[in-house]
């Protein structure tokens, strides 16, 4: 992940370093921060983090690369291999991922532009998305949002650093899949305004309960200011559980109802976009920019985006779980106007001991809905294909494929009717847009 700084190493060494650098290192100025060793650019401040592998391995390939300086975690072994002139260049940091959220945090504090945060188990990056078109719109690039998949522990305070003078509001998506994660996020973007999308099963494996889910998005009100205001949609569920926390951290709760002056342009989205509404339209964004923005909005890459041909495709496939499935199943219905609609749904991950029943359930709602075929990939999915014939009845048809058997999925879609619409969706990591790619 990269970002663009402004900050000199004894700024960075004061904020995040145990010890200050000696007065005769040089004055160094970063342009940058990345936690990669290939994004490194001159005037880097290079962050090494523990993935597969330890990114204290690649300090030497980064300051080949231009690195300034860079993060060192007090006591790493690796500090014994490095020669004393890297060494010289060198951030000793408790740990570095605390370090970037420490430098995020300085940053923030920085500047004051309106936080808005946004969370859920389903729809916070399509919120997020129509919050940020609505802002765009109104204030051109005084506004900025969170891009690509930068909403978590790592990526959040590499959005955090494009808040820039002129900022005047800044809206940030928070995805979290443990208990404790939203408030660290929170505790770095310091939001004047949270909105929860939902609460579904998303990360349920990791949860005794969805009011435990809840309680871990409310996390969110814990680093507002007092009168803060947050949005939910009020048919949500486990609203008790939201209202404590709003009433336990003295913020404004909002419930959010549908809204019926932009109904015709979001059916299934309806409850996404009155979030979004209602955010911008108590903080004085006039009408006219939030209907315009309803009319020409265009959602992420992988979620509801059509492609048109021979079938309608609806790329919804970057990530999943049952609740956003059994959503898009509406959406789906409500883009194909009567023709026959197609799931092809991948397997839905981190559900745990809930899987089989997730997945039956799905496999159910599809049935109850009417979709007329009923596609299942992977391994989890094989039930909930079982379910829907069984609810469905023979006149409808359900097919059930391994991961690897993509090309005999794609001969027998190809089979069905002329104009279907196809609704593709999965876990990330069952990565449905080769199918999207290939079918289209």
């Amino acid at each position: 992940m990269f970002a663009t700084i402004d900050y000199d190493l004894f700024t960075v060494a004061s904020v995040c370093g145990l010890r200050s650098p000696s007065l005769h290192t040089a004055d160094i100025q970063f342009t940058s921060i990345t936690t990669s060793s290939l994004e490194v650019k001159k005037g880097s401040l290079f962050v090494p983090l523990l993935d597969k592998r330890d990114g204290h391995e690649f300090i030497e390939d980064a300051l080949g690369r231009g690195a300034a300086a860079f993060f060192l975690k007090k006591g790493h072994p690796i500090a014994k291999k490095l020669p004393a002139a890297i060494l010289d260049r060198a951030i000793v940091v408790a740990d570095p991922l605390l370090a970037l959220g420490q430098l995020a945090l300085f940053h923030r504090r920085r500047f004051a532009p309106l936080v808005i945060a946004v969370t859920g188990s389903n729809g916070k990056t399509t919120t997020k998305e129509m919050l940020a078109q609505i802002f765009q719109r109104a204030l051109g690039k005084k506004s900025i949002a969170t891009e690509k998949n930068y909403n978590n522990h790592i990526g959040l305070p590499f959005s955090v650093f494009s808040i820039k003078p002129d900022t005047r509001v800044a809206i940030f998506e928070m995805g979290m899949n443990h208990a404790g994660e939203i408030s660290y996020l929170s505790s770095i973007a310091l939001p004047h305004v949270a909105v929860i999308t939902s609460i579904g099963y998303a990360h349920i494996e990791f949860f005794a309960s969805r009011a435990g889910i809840a309680a871990a998005k409310a996390e969110v009100t814990q680093n507002m200011p007092k009168g803060g205001l947050f949005y939910v949609p009020a048919n949500v569920n486990e609203l008790q559980t939201l209202t404590a926390a709003a009433k336990k951290h003295k913020i404004i709760l909002k419930k959010v109802n549908p809204d019926k002056k932009i109904a015709n342009y979001y059916g299934a989205w309806l409850s996404n976009f009155s979030l979004a509404a209602a955010v911008a339209r108590d903080v004085g964004v006039d009408d006219s920019i939030i209907t315009a923005t309803a009319v020409s909005f265009k959602p992420a890459a992988g979620r509801m985006q059509l492609k048109k041909g021979y079938f309608t495709v609806i790329d919804d496939g970057y990530n999943a779980n049952p609740d956003s499935a059994v959503a898009s199943i509406d959406s789906a219905m409500q883009i194909a106007a009567g023709r026959p609609v197609v799931c092809v749904f991948g397997d839905f991950k981190e559900m745990g001991k809930f899987s089989r029943k997730l997945h039956d359930w799905t496999g159910r709602e599809a049935a109850k809905k009417g979709v007329t075929a009923f596609y299942g990939v992977g391994k989890d999915m094989k039930s909930a294909v079982q379910e829907f014939q069984r609810v469905a009845g023979e006149k409808r048809t359900a097919f059930f494929f391994k991961r690897d058997q993509v090309s005999a999925l794609i001969a027998q879609l190809k089979q069905e009717a002329k104009g279907s619409v196809i609704l593709i969706k999965g876990s990330r990591s069952m990565q449905m847009e080769e199918i999207v790619e290939l079918l289209t």
